[in-house]
């Protein structure tokens, strides 16, 4: 299956997504084994070789009686002895390994608690922390939609604004060269009437003039002789 970056209908990746939660990686808890075989097989081992040392390490007691010299070993003696001794010291070891065991066992338990809560605890924080940045991103997206449409909304006030500003300043302009248009039309129109009035005055004037120098020449044409 082919990707497309430009398909309309595609799954946006969670890390893209500001409002998507957040995954957290909780490191898991490593599990120690318990140290309690290894305390109990130590303990038997030193049981075992001091059982050895009072066994075969034992004196041997000589007794004198009279002339005669009769040596007795107290090897039997010794024996019992030593088991005795072994005994008690099993049964110390024992108890001593019992006790180990029980503390081993109460800390690996508290280890235990101990990590199981510092788990929960991150697992806890981790989660807050995701929501909370999951909060501040929708709260930032939604501001950021809120400040795009006033941003918008001021552009189209502020457009609209300009194209009535524009309408009225051309309005005025129409206004003021037709009023300039009229005041021409009507100073024409006075001018040709006053140039029309001129001419009339200077045809009649000149046609005054000709009919008085006629009327001049014919009088003196018509005076008398003497």
């Amino acid at each position: 299956m082919t990707y497309d970056p430009n398909d309309p209908t595609r799954t946006k990746p969670a890390e893209q997504d500001p409002a998507a939660p957040k995954e957290t990686y909780v490191e898991p808890v490593e599990r120690r084994s318990s140290p309690l075989p290894l305390i109990i097989g130590i303990l038997l081992a030193l049981a075992l070789a001091y059982f050895a040392l009072t066994r075969f390490m034992g004196d041997d007691q000589a007794a004198i009686e009279g002339d005669s010299t009769t040596v007795t070993t107290t090897e039997e003696a010794s024996d019992a002895a030593a088991a005795t001794d072994a005994e008690v010291a099993a049964e110390d070891a024992a108890a001593e390994a019992e006790a180990a065991a029980d503390n081993a066992a109460a800390e690996a338990d508290a280890a235990m608690d101990s990590a199981a809560d510092a788990t929960t605890e991150a697992a806890d924080d981790a989660a807050a922390a995701a929501d909370s940045a999951a909060d501040t991103a929708a709260e930032a997206a939604s501001d950021a939609q809120d400040a795009a449409a006033s941003a918008a909304d001021s552009a189209a006030t502020a457009t609209g604004e300009a194209v009535d500003d524009a309408a009225a300043a051309a309005g005025n302009a129409a206004d003021a060269a037709g009023e300039a248009a009229s005041d021409a039309a009507n100073a024409a129109s006075d001018a040709a009437s006053s140039a029309a009035d001129a001419a009339a005055e200077a045809t009649n004037d000149a046609a005054e003039s000709v009919d008085d120098a006629i009327s001049v020449e014919g009088e003196e044409n018509t005076a008398p002789a003497n």
